[in-house]
């Protein structure tokens, strides 16, 4: 019984953890001249359903 109830604390560790370090909405101005939403707030939250790849680069 101790192995199945480590088991169970791990899972539950696990699955908790992943909600504590994940990443929440946001904005940002896009700064991009050649974009359709050039000097707008967006974030991922305005592509729901869209595959959406978050970077953030610096130039220097």
């Amino acid at each position: 019984m101790k192995i199945k109830m480590n088991r169970v604390t791990i899972l539950f560790l696990f699955i908790f953890s992943s909600f504590i370090f994940s990443q929440g909405d946001f904005d940002l101005e896009d700064l991009n001249p050649n974009s359709d939403t050039f000097g707008q707030l967006i974030g991922p939250g305005d592509y729901i359903g869209d595959i959406c790849i978050v970077f953030f680069g610096h130039e220097y």
